[in-house]
């Protein structure tokens, strides 16, 4: 598990993670997957002081029950469609963009929890890496 990131902030992802990416037909729920095991890998180049807001931003999200998470997911997915620049749609847009590279980063990746045990997501929708 992550050493980067708090407990707190790791299981706000996953509960942001499911509501952005919910199980769906063959497609596992953000959950189920664990990409956030490899968490590490991909923070390690982030400034320390955008890890601490990081961390402090999802810890704060964590707390928040349900329903209001929800909301503010969809507001966050809604601040792209008005071209409004204030302070507020500014901060939903930078939320989304940076929770949602996160979640998406940490779903489509070759790299799932040693206890996943169902179909990739990358391998269901026949992505594959070609590396030399």
């Amino acid at each position: 598990m992550s050493t980067i990131l708090s407990s707190s902030a790791i299981r706000a992802i996953y509960r942001i993670g499911d509501m952005m990416i919910p199980k769906n037909g063959d497609f596992p729920s953000y959950s189920e997957v664990k990409g956030l095991d490899y968490i590490d890998d991909i923070l390690s180049y982030a400034p320390e002081n955008d890890i601490s807001d990081l961390n402090m931003v999802l810890t704060i999200l964590g707390f928040m029950p349900t329903f209001v998470l929800k909301i503010l997911v969809n507001k966050m997915s809604k601040s792209h469609e008005n071209e409004g620049s204030g302070a507020i749609s500014v901060i939903l847009r930078q939320l989304d963009f940076g929770l949602r590279g996160i979640v998406f980063a940490t779903y489509y990746t070759e790299k799932t929890s040693p206890s996943f045990k169902g179909q990739k997501p990358i391998d269901i929708i026949g992505y594959k890496i070609n590396r030399f």
